[in-house]
């Protein structure tokens, strides 16, 4: 696995309510409750850790 795509992988099992990609501009993208938008995967991650409710699901018990 690349570097990409493994970093993708893990931010998808992170967040798990969300579907992250990065389109084919390169602009890093998640769907959930809102869509985000960012210009690189830092911060993409800082947009859905400042989402209270982004983590709910993946850290209920």
């Amino acid at each position: 696995m690349s570097p990409p795509t493994t970093l993708l992988a893990s931010l998808r099992e992170t967040f798990p309510d969300w579907d992250i990609w990065v389109c084919d501009r390169g602009v890093w993208r998640a769907t959930g409750p809102t869509l985000l938008s960012a210009s690189t995967a830092e911060k993409l991650i800082e947009h859905l850790v400042a989402d209270p409710d982004a983590l709910k699901q993946h850290n209920t018990p």
